[in-house]
């Protein structure tokens, strides 16, 4: 099974002084353990919030809103796509991820709907 980890933070709490300075080196030995184990799919980080928009489709008009998450001030700062055994795998893959004191991990299940998409993530994970 396939599951994205969505790395997510609250962008108007300011740091905690106990925060490590980058994220990337907790991120990296993620990765790593994840292509050493052959369940590795996918990742990487986001652009902040700040430029990004959303954009509503009615008819033929496109909405734009400033961030993609306005109303909630959450954002999404990266994501995994680790392929793991059950919810309890992904749970434990999720407790790896540092993600700062103002932050939290968000496993989701990815609903595979081509016949091939499992065969094609694992030849996609383990070709990295």
């Amino acid at each position: 099974m396939l599951y994205m980890f969505l790395l997510c933070y609250d962008p108007t709490m300011p740091p905690n002084a106990d925060d490590p300075p980058s994220l990337q080196p907790q991120h990296a030995a993620i990765e790593r353990e994840a292509r050493e184990k052959g369940v590795y799919v996918s990742g990487a980080a986001l652009w902040p919030v700040n430029p990004a928009k959303r954009l509503r489709i009615r008819g033929e008009t496109v909405l734009p809103t400033d961030g993609p998450f306005a109303e909630t001030k959450e954002a999404v700062g990266g994501y995994f796509i680790i392929e793991c055994e059950d919810d309890a795998d992904a749970r434990r893959w999720a407790s790896k991820m540092a993600n700062s004191s103002r932050g939290w991990i968000e496993p989701r299940r990815i609903a595979l709907f081509h016949p091939d998409a499992e065969r094609i993530a694992g030849i996609a994970a383990r070709s990295g």
